[in-house]
């Protein structure tokens, strides 16, 4: 995105206002320096927080600070999106759902994998967020959501994760781990309703096209 693109949608104006408090009056120049290298308000916002440092580590700036501050408004933006699950049995047909999915997942570099925990109702209980690097896959999570969901006495979970090419189509590993994952949990009583893959493509549902 050029300088002029950004100024007009207003993203260098709205950057440059949350790293304010951390770079001062040089916020719009960080700002500036930022959108040229990542391309987009939405890919710096998406980025993980050693992603962000490695791109701005020059002398004179506190890149991890910076990097903190994004991460702090993405999660807070998170946290309110998650409002829209609260109190209301977990429809994942529903488009509020998959733009949800959507809001987490969409534009991240890296693969990722959410977990969503919920009650028998389908009500939503905790979701964990687990971030894998450019150069690997990010594994299904399995010993650890074992865990956590015995110790959020959960009873249904949805599993999603984004393909940063674009392309939603899960692979045969994709499919496989995932049967094997609900394999285990079903044996433990827990209920794997859906997986879903993320991408610019669209949004794919393994429940859905009946491959789990």
């Amino acid at each position: 995105m050029s300088h002029a693109a950004a100024e007009e949608t207003g993203q260098l104006s709205v950057l440059a206002q949350i790293l304010r408090p951390v770079v001062g009056a040089g916020s719009e120049i960080v700002a500036r320096r930022l959108i040229r290298r990542f391309g987009s308000l939405s890919t710096i916002y998406t980025a993980s927080a050693q992603a962000l440092a490695d791109e701005i580590d020059e002398s004179g700036i506190n890149s991890r600070a910076i990097a903190a501050v994004i991460v702090a408004a993405r999660d807070l933006a998170a946290v309110a999106g998650r409002e829209t699950l609260l109190g209301e049995p977990m429809k994942t047909g529903s488009p509020a759902f998959r733009q949800y999915l959507a809001k987490r997942l969409l534009g991240r570099r890296e693969e990722c994998v959410m977990v969503l925990f919920f009650t028998h109702e389908g009500l939503f209980i905790a979701e964990d967020f687990h971030v894998g690097t450019r150069q690997s896959t990010c594994e299904l999570p399995l010993r650890r959501t074992v865990r956590r969901a015995f110790d959020l006495d959960a009873r249904r979970l949805v599993m999603a994760h984004n393909h940063p090419s674009g392309d939603p189509t899960p692979s045969a590993d994709d499919v496989q781990s995932t049967r094997t994952f609900r394999q285990v949990m079903g044996a433990l009583e827990f209920s794997l309703d859906d997986h879903f893959v993320v991408a610019r493509g669209g949004i794919f549902s393994m429940s859905d096209n009946g491959l789990i």
